[in-house]
């Protein structure tokens, strides 16, 4: 668990040391955040990966139900 702290007028999230080895993450680096105030969520990703759009988890899991569903007539429309 990490704690949301107060950074002069503004909040920060702590990360741990780990996550920013194994993710190649250094203080300083710029990153590109969306948010997502319905669900208190938020997903933070490097300057360099901000244009790349991301599927929110309600989206992944209804397309995942939806290929479940509907796998063998994706695949006959997709031989047409």
């Amino acid at each position: 668990m990490q704690k949301i702290i107060k950074v002069g007028n503004s909040a920060a999230l702590t990360l741990p040391r780990d996550f920013l080895v194994e993710a190649g993450l250094r203080i300083g680096d710029e990153m590109a955040v969306e948010t997502n105030s319905k669900l208190k969520m938020f997903l933070a990703k490097p300057k360099e990966q901000a244009a790349q759009k991301t599927l929110t988890p309600e989206f992944k899991n209804w397309l995942d139900d939806f290929i479940k569903e509907y796998r063998p007539v994706l695949k006959k429309l997709a031989r047409m």
